[in-house]
């Protein structure tokens, strides 16, 4: 009887989890399609995002939450939700930059106390201290900050009134009212080249342990000026397809549409691959037909080279190209510069140049981007690059993790266009 007992309440169990999984799973889906009809309402987007985090899909949430602050700039607590992201990916730098925007805004007893795990898992217990005060400043009663404290063997503060004194890697205009200028004299400050952190996301479980980050940061970078905003993922195609299939499953998985500059000796080496850039919501734009260097040419010569172009594209595509040319090499000049837009198109360059093609080791592309990347960045990549296509999802990583929106050059309106490199 008490076998038959167990069993029936396992297989309770059992039912019981299974349907807390399916009531999920369901709830989750109505969000989704709840955010696809309200696409504008940043209360539904954040909702969202936060369920993408619970399920995992820490990078969607973040991306997410980017868009719905373009409806709503000043809700802190998407700076929160998109500084906790961060944390959990693995970057602290990041993470503090966010928590510091929010606190700009508004301040907000969770930040804070996001804030004290940051600093409590870096090993800096003072800094804790400091950002546990200012969360219990605003809201005495608050028990996970009463824990922590706690657990970090800190005592609490005598009085409301009591001097907090401040750690020198937090912003001014983060601070509450008078303390601003009251900055601690026992925090030491590591000065900005001290400071390494991992070029790239790091899952949490690559951290290092707390007591061996003691010398990691005191300082993190502020907030860029630019964060957010649209960042121009390019490719260039000429020679081969080594890298092809794997960069266009990259972008598939992201969600991601690019600018394609080919030359049409591609686009009729590869008729189907380009046929499928377009099917993908890619855009192809043209990048001669030969690949020579056309510094030196005359009116005539190129325009012969992107006609040839447009025609093997309309061969191949059924169309022409998009009106954005890209000379082969990079080799340019006013006076060829002069030529193409004389004949209708846009020439376009590169802010970030991965120097891909000559198949440097990945995190050395990757690193490439992610020390330069900004607003309106425009970034060149090869489709012949095998290494380039094994950095992808990192640099995806990258782009989307800080807010990033990755958009083609024909989503640019007249004024954007002027900006392009």
């Amino acid at each position: 009887m008490i076998v038959t007992f167990l069993k029936t309440a396992r297989s309770l169990i059992i039912l019981a989890v299974f349907c807390l999984l399916a009531t999920a799973a369901m709830a989750q889906a109505s969000l989704e399609k709840f955010a696809a009809k309200y696409p504008n309402n940043p209360e539904v987007l954040n909702s969202y995002g936060i369920e993408l985090a619970n399920s995992g899909d820490l990078v969607g949430a973040i991306t997410v939450w980017r868009r719905a602050l373009n409806y709503d700039r000043k809700n802190v607590h998407l700076y929160n939700n998109i500084g906790s992201a961060l944390k959990r990916l693995g970057h602290d730098e990041h993470a503090f930059a966010w928590y510091a925007a929010a606190l700009q805004i508004k301040p907000v007893y969770w930040t804070y106390y996001n804030l004290a795990i940051l600093y409590r898992d870096r090993g800096q217990v003072k800094e804790a201290s400091w950002a546990l005060a200012q969360s219990l400043r605003l809201n005495p009663q608050f028990p996970q900050a009463i824990e922590m404290r706690k657990r970090i063997g800190l005592a609490p503060q005598k009085s409301a009134q009591t001097t907090v004194k401040i750690p020198e890697s937090f912003p001014d205009s983060a601070l509450i009212g008078r303390q601003k200028h009251e900055k601690a004299e026992s925090a030491p400050t590591l000065k900005p080249e001290t400071v390494k952190l991992a070029p790239t996301f790091a899952t949490p479980t690559a951290q290092k342990p707390a007591h061996q980050n003691k010398r990691l940061v005191n300082r993190i970078s502020p907030l860029p000026a630019d964060a957010g905003g649209q960042v121009f993922l390019t490719f260039d195609g000429g020679a081969t397809d080594a890298g092809f299939d794997s960069i266009v499953d990259s972008l598939r998985r992201y969600g991601v549409r690019c600018t394609f500059f080919l030359t049409g000796k591609f686009a009729e080496k590869y008729p189907l691959k380009c046929r499928m850039l377009l099917s993908e919501g890619h855009e192809i734009a043209n990048h001669s037909m030969n690949h020579p260097n056309m510094k030196n040419f005359s009116k005539a010569k190129i325009a012969a080279e992107i006609e040839a172009a447009e025609q093997a594209f309309a061969r191949v595509l059924g169309k022409r190209g998009a009106p954005f040319f890209r000379f082969p090499f990079g080799a340019q000049n006013k006076k060829v510069e002069q030529i193409v837009e004389e004949l209708g198109y846009h020439p376009v360059y590169w802010h970030i140049d991965t120097i891909d093609w000559r198949e440097d080791p990945v995190n050395t592309i990757i690193s490439r981007v992610d020390s330069k990347l900004r607003r309106n960045a425009v970034i060149l990549m090869h489709l012949g690059s095998k290494n380039g296509a094994k950095a992808l999802d990192r640099i995806l990583d990258i782009i989307t993790g800080r807010g990033y929106t990755l958009a083609r050059l024909s989503d640019l309106d007249a004024s954007q266009l002027a900006a392009l490199p």
